[in-house]
């Protein structure tokens, strides 16, 4: 072998390798750009539906049962408006704030407030916040997604959380919900607490078709309560043409979501979207579902854009029970067995999503017993909202200005 050939060899050979690396770099962003498979959670799932008339334009995933995160507080706002037509509430009443309610973690409207005696001390919470309207509780429910005045209306209307729960439910079967149960009124984290996006679709329907008087407390842009303003976390709102109701959630084990309806013209339609990895995502979405929505119902051959499609049949509509005459105690005489026969859609019937037992162990409604105030702030997983990180000093807790202090006295 000739001096210098193992060189020549080991050249050539690096060459040749060089070039077919440039020759898959060149490929890659063509691969990159081919169409690839929708990657949304398996939580994941959206509807879109005709307000006036219930059919469904587009759903996928409509039935899966689901968290609803802050989306619970529409029902919540769909109980306080019964109220308010009934004379059970006025938008200027005061309502008194417990230490329970108070004291929900955030969002919230800050009717608790934290303070260090030094500045190495432990941290005290006193509740700054005695009592609030129904319409800054609405208002700031609807607008920031205060998780305290959700509570603060759940106990006016029901006594306790737990109680005003039973009243969601009830609620929630006699409108046809068949896959929803709540058991608090804000959507903070509980895993028995589900609902489907068909479901939310009907109830954002109920709410549009029983109380319009009421349905701009869903489209406030901005909320100032104690000293602190907020923007809705709803942040379509001025954006998209023609939307005027909506409400957000998240929470962990739920992803984030959006129930909104935007009208132009005679047409309005209904948009949910559970379980999005951003709110961006979220946005987006629900732009896409809305503007498919007005489009199908100009041209009934339009097909959806993106995700998988379900279907659905031309002959599937969410369909309401007749609206509720009500009266002072019009909730509470509201029993399960009552429940309108009508299936949420044709091709599914209805019936209680629970079983008897449970629909006897909630009916009837006995008094709360009274609530002991709480030793210790409960961290939640922050409705639209990152959580704040852990302060793990000492801590005193002060309901209603009595001391009650865990670990050394605070001065």
């Amino acid at each position: 072998m000739k001096p210098g050939k193992p060189i020549k060899n080991k050249l050539l050979r690096n060459i040749a390798l060089a070039l077919a690396f440039n020759a898959a770099a060149a490929t890659a962003p063509a691969l990159a750009q081919q169409p690839s498979a929708d990657t949304r959670p398996d939580r994941y799932a959206a509807i879109v539906v005709d307000a006036n008339s219930g059919r469904v334009l587009y759903e996928r995933d409509a039935t899966q049962s689901l968290h609803p995160a802050s989306t619970a507080k529409m029902m919540t706002a769909y109980l306080a408006f019964q109220a308010l037509k009934d004379g059970r509430l006025t938008p200027e009443q005061m309502i008194d704030v417990s230490y329970n309610a108070a004291s929900q973690p955030r969002t919230n409207l800050g009717m608790v407030s934290a303070t260090r005696s030094t500045r190495r001390g432990p941290i005290t919470y006193r509740q700054n916040t005695r009592s609030i309207s129904v319409e800054d509780a609405l208002t700031g429910m609807l607008t920031h997604s205060a998780n305290d005045a959700a509570v603060v209306l759940a106990e006016a209307l029901g006594g306790s959380e737990s109680n005003f729960a039973t009243l969601m439910t009830r609620e929630a079967q006699r409108l046809g919900m068949t896959g929803t149960r709540y058991t608090n009124p804000n959507g903070l984290p509980d895993p028995r607490q589900r609902t489907t996006v068909e479901d939310q679709a009907l109830l954002a329907r109920a709410i549009l078709r029983d109380f319009p008087e009421y349905q701009h407390y869903f489209a406030v842009p901005r909320f100032s309560f104690n000293g602190y303003t907020w923007n809705n976390t709803n942040k379509l709102l001025g954006v998209y043409e023609g939307l005027d109701m909506g409400k957000t959630g998240f929470i962990n084990a739920s992803g984030w979501n959006l129930a909104a309806s935007a009208q132009r013209g005679e047409n309005r339609v209904i948009g949910i979207v559970f379980g999005a990895r951003t709110p961006a995502e979220r946005g987006v979405d629900m732009q896409r579902l809305l503007d498919f929505g007005f489009e199908r119902l100009g041209n009934p051959l339009a097909r959806f854009r993106f995700g998988r499609d379900n279907g659905p049949s031309g002959d599937r509509y969410v369909l309401l029970p007749p609206a509720v005459n009500t009266s002072p105690d019009s909730i509470l005489q509201a029993q399960p067995d009552t429940v309108e026969s009508s299936p949420l859609f044709p091709i599914r019937m209805a019936q209680s999503f629970f079983p008897t037992d449970f629909n006897d162990a909630a009916s009837p409604l006995t008094p709360p017993p009274p609530q002991e105030s709480r030793d210790t702030l409960q961290p939640g997983d922050g409705n639209d909202q990152p959580k704040r990180p852990e302060d793990n000093t000492p801590k005193a807790i002060v309901p209603r200005g009595e001391w009650r202090p865990k670990g050394p006295a605070v001065s």
